[in-house]
């Protein structure tokens, strides 16, 4: 068994020392990530929550910690054939960084749907990226293939004890930066961080509790912890990449469910949520997987009842297409965008005073469809909708009140997803 994993009854652990080591291989490559105190998400009564700012690593996520620490343990001639992985994105930079650092070829193969900003920045770190199959597993499986036939190291994203060793360098982190600290919640898609997170934290303060967040699209955690067992899911369906797997690892399961750790599901409109408001209120870029945490606080009010709680920014690599559909989310659930829809005499000027109330009630026309042809309108009207943007939910009220008082028929309209 390599330097730096620990056995018992001939299964493979990960002690609190083999992370302690992993710290001291990986401290030169890797930034020590800010631990900040968060806005108050849940209002002054709760207890201070804090964000683990991992979305600042280099690579842009935590996973160039175990990348590093994986690749530091290859002999001279695995490293000489090179390294092969699989990855929706950040263990493709982190393997990619890391085998750069050593000097060594990398071959990432991703699945075809993969973010072109995630592939891209791979082959700009100098990996070779293939594009194959229909999700992780599939892409997985075909990096499996071409490490046996070419002789390739094979780096697991979650499912080893190196890698599992170096992601709890977060958790080391956060104890020794928050020495009282009573919870730490952290997406969980191959378990590997939250596992990591579980030796590191916990063998330093053993009060400390792990809550793993997953997806709705991609929730086998919670099945799993409930049936002792690893459950395998149906093909994941999220926009959370980092956190799309079909299952948790082997050994990150046995992790968890040795450390008692809790499982938390999360909807996709809820992580969009989460996105947009790390982004306007705590000011971090937080891709979907990094957004979790706050997603389940935001659900779950206590798990930042009982002492101060860490949520884990895992990272930050968010393709700027997708901001700008999730802002839109956002803006919608926090109330602050108001569609109308009324009827309008056909006649000049209407349109021009239908508006003039929107600008005295200090909202601002985002987008206006004025409609001739509607089949619904009585000949001599138009169909008018216009979305606007307001302060907030009671503002909007406010809007609508104004327009009724004012004589305007209007109808409120959802926003249409984008």
């Amino acid at each position: 068994m390599a330097e730096g994993v620990t056995t018992s009854n001939s299964a493979v652990t990960v002690s609190l020392a083999d992370v302690e080591r992993a710290a001291e291989v990986i401290r030169s490559t890797i930034v020590r990530t800010p631990l900040i105190e968060a806005p108050p998400f849940l209002g002054a009564d709760f207890p201070p929550v804090y964000l683990k700012l991992e979305n600042l690593q280099r690579t842009g996520a935590f996973k160039l910690r175990g990348a590093t620490n994986r690749i530091a343990q290859l002999s001279d001639d695995d490293a000489r054939r090179g390294v092969i992985a699989a990855s929706a994105g950040n263990h493709a930079q982190g393997v990619a960084y890391a085998a750069r650092a050593r000097g060594i070829p990398a071959t990432i193969v991703m699945a075809r749907a993969a973010s072109p900003l995630k592939v891209s920045a791979t082959e700009a770190l100098g990996a070779t990226v293939v594009l194959h199959g229909g999700d992780y597993e599939e892409a997985h499986e075909e990096a499996s293939r071409r490490a046996t036939a070419e002789g390739l190291t094979l780096i697991h994203p979650f499912d080893d004890p190196f890698i599992i060793a170096g992601q709890g360098t977060v958790g080391l982190e956060i104890v020794e930066d928050l020495p009282d600290v009573r919870r730490i919640i952290v997406g969980v898609g191959g378990g590997g961080l939250a596992a990591g997170i579980a030796v590191g934290a916990r063998g330093r303060r053993p009060e400390v509790e792990i809550v793993g967040v997953q997806p709705a699209g991609a929730d086998t955690l919670k099945a799993s912890l409930a049936q002792s067992r690893v459950v395998v899911g149906k093909a994941p369906t999220t926009f959370a990449d980092g956190l799309a797997t079909r299952h948790i690892g082997d050994l990150p399961f046995r992790i968890l469910h040795e450390h008692h750790a809790k499982a938390v599901v999360v909807d996709d409109r809820a992580i969009a949520r989460a996105v947009f408001l790390l982004l306007e209120k705590a000011k971090v870029l937080a891709e979907g997987a990094g957004a979790t945490p706050l997603a389940a606080l935001l659900a779950h009010h206590e798990l930042a009842r009982d002492g101060p709680t860490v949520l884990v920014v895992s990272g930050g690599n968010l393709d700027p297409f997708l901001l700008d559909r999730i802002l839109f989310i956002g803006l919608a659930a926090e109330g602050r965008l108001l569609r109308l829809r009324s009827a309008l005499r056909d006649t000049p000027g209407r349109l021009k005073e239908f508006l003039e109330v929107a600008a005295a009630a200090s909202a601002n026309v985002r987008h206006l469809n004025h409609d001739r042809d509607s089949p619904d309108r009585a000949p001599g009207d138009v169909s008018v909708e216009v979305e606007l943007e307001v302060r907030d939910s009671e503002h909007a009220d406010d809007v609508v009140v104004m327009y009724r008082e004012r004589g305007w028929s209007v109808e409120r309209v959802a926003p249409p997803a984008r």
